[in-house]
């Protein structure tokens, strides 16, 4: 018993040991990451003077002008942030939907339905999701090109694939859903389409809902390939990183400090607001005992 006692209160110290450790690794990460955002929106609030003068201090005549300025000053390729703003809501809300609902369809199929080759594209699923991003470009860019939506807000079409990580997510959450649901619904005389729109997709709603928001922000902050596929349609961040581009040498720094600050205030507002959404979410099953 002594023995048993010793190991436990052993076990314990090393768990709690365990979570300061993490805790203290966290805790620096999430540092660097405030230090970096109230960092910039000083040097957002300074005159360009000031700030190539006072880098890391605070500023001395705090210019809230500087913020009404981005909207006009930053541009990219003739695009100024309003419009910038409008490509970023269109690009990422249409791609976050497109992906999120085929994912949705694709995953609920390859989960609950048998057929010859099911396993085979989950394994492709997996597969494609190993791939290097960079290192597909260049196909992509030919394919897109013979497609003819290079430059163009159809190329929100390549958004819906059905595969990467929102089809794993899906696919694991329709597996430990019951089908108990759908027989109900095939017994009342509801079609295979009916059961997945009116029974199934409705309980799905959480986890979609969480990862539609995951998939907005990662498209809001992708600059890559707004800047490579849609130069005629600039987003807040590929805008942003043309006009610090083009304007190396004469940039106004404060002014370029504020468009940023004003890029992730959206971001910041939607994860504020459903961060407990987005984390109870994925704990959500088909049925509660």
């Amino acid at each position: 018993m002594k023995t048993l006692k010793r190991r436990g209160m052993r076990s314990s110290k090393d768990f709690l040991a365990a979570k300061i450790v993490v805790f203290i690794i966290f805790a620096i990460y999430a540092f660097t990451l405030i230090f970096a955002m109230l960092w910039a929106l000083s040097a957002s609030l300074k005159g360009q003077s000031e700030f190539n003068q006072n880098l890391n201090g605070l500023p001395k005549q705090w210019l809230f002008s500087n913020y009404g300025k981005a909207f006009t000053a930053v541009q990219a390729n003739g695009n100024n942030m309003f419009v910038m703003f409008w490509n970023s809501v269109w690009y990422s809300c249409g791609g976050a939907f497109l992906g999120v609902f085929v994912s949705s369809v694709t995953a609920y199929v390859v989960a609950k339905y048998k057929f010859p080759g099911r396993g085979f594209i989950y394994a492709v699923a997996l597969v494609t999701m190993m791939i290097p991003i960079v290192g597909s470009f260049p196909s992509q860019y030919k394919v897109y090109t013979t497609l003819g939506i290079i430059d163009s807000p159809l190329l929100l079409v390549t958004k819906a694939a059905g595969f990467g990580f929102n089809f794993i997510v899906l696919y694991s959450f329709f597996r430990t859903l019951s089908w108990t649901y759908a027989e109900a619904g095939f017994i009342d005389g509801a079609s295979h389409l009916k059961v997945f729109f009116r029974i199934m997709l409705p309980q799905a709603l959480p986890v979609i809902g969480s990862l539609f928001m995951v998939s907005v922000v990662q498209l809001w902050n992708d600059y890559m390939e707004p800047t490579l596929f849609l130069q005629s349609y600039p987003t807040l961040s590929s805008g942003l990183y043309i006009f610090q581009l083009e304007m190396t040498r004469g940039i106004n720094y404060p002014v370029l400090f504020a468009g940023l600050i004003i890029s992730v205030i959206p971001v910041i507002v939607m994860f504020v607001c459903f961060q407990n959404t987005m984390m109870e979410s994925m704990s959500v099953g088909g049925i509660k005992g």
